[in-house]
């Protein structure tokens, strides 16, 4: 069944739809956060390395593509120590 995208709808139902695409829209971006906490605790236990990102994408159960681009919003966010190797976030680098 087709739906009419044209047909007008009232604002109460207009509304209604909206409500719903923010309620999803939520609930995908605090499991993507919960999901980069992850991916930064596992990358922390399984070090950096060959076939890293396909480890942690099998642990968590979602595709590689997705931990690539996890890590693509994270990685900016942090910075290595220079005395330890480990990662730390970039405002606690600007703080000292």
């Amino acid at each position: 069944m087709r739906n009419n995208w044209q047909a007008r709808v009232s604002a109460d139902e207009a509304h209604r739809r909206a409500a719903g695409r923010r309620k999803y829209n939520a609930v995908r971006q605090f499991r993507a956060r919960v999901r980069r906490q992850e991916v930064l605790r596992l990358l922390g236990a399984f070090g950096w390395g060959y076939g890293v990102q396909a480890r942690i994408a099998a642990a968590l159960g979602v595709h590689p593509a997705t931990i690539s681009r996890d890590l693509a919003k994270l990685l900016p966010l942090v910075e290595e120590c220079p005395a330890c190797g480990g990662l730390w976030p970039r405002a606690w680098w600007d703080e000292v």
